[in-house]
């Protein structure tokens, strides 16, 4: 009788040890999965409360809250809008046999800060400049490197 409740008891215990594990394993791929763009916080100087976006491989671009603030730069786009975004940062390119461009966007005033992009034929790179309220025009400088970056992406506005 008492071999049977144990039995019982270790069962119970090893079927809810496979549950419970099954359960987390499933909801970490969930979570892993249901990132859309929906679910992006909103982005910008004005954005509250949503934290930061970040944008990973695979997601795109011109669907989320962060495209209006997205600036091309290659293939070249010499918009007056571009030029704003760019206050504070210089950007050379070089054309590779390959047909490849690499793309260096350097602060103006740190030789430490570059950030360089290999583009291939067909894809753009944009530059990311969510706050313009921290460029000194008049200065040709920018006070806040954290919201200055490049994005490669592919026609579609696939990120690569």
């Amino acid at each position: 009788m008492y071999v049977a409740i144990i039995v019982v008891i270790i069962v119970v215990i090893g079927v809810g040890y496979v549950y419970g594990n099954q359960k987390r394993a499933s909801g970490q791929k969930t979570i892993a999965t249901t990132v859309s763009a929906d679910s992006i916080p909103p982005a910008g100087p004005d954005a509250k409360g949503g934290g930061l976006i970040v944008m990973s491989r695979g997601m795109n671009l011109k669907t989320s809250p962060l495209f209006q603030y997205a600036y091309q730069i290659v293939p070249n786009d010499a918009s007056v809008n571009t030029k704003e975004a760019l206050v504070g940062y210089s950007f050379t390119t070089q054309d590779q046999s390959d047909g490849s461009t690499v793309v260096t966007i350097a602060p103006k005033d740190s030789e430490s800060q570059n950030q360089v992009y290999t583009v291939q034929s067909g894809q753009t790179l944009y530059f990311i400049e969510q706050t313009l309220a921290d460029d000194k025009a008049d200065q040709d400088k920018d006070l806040n490197y954290r919201d200055d970056y490049g994005i490669v992406t592919d026609s579609n506005g696939i990120i690569q």
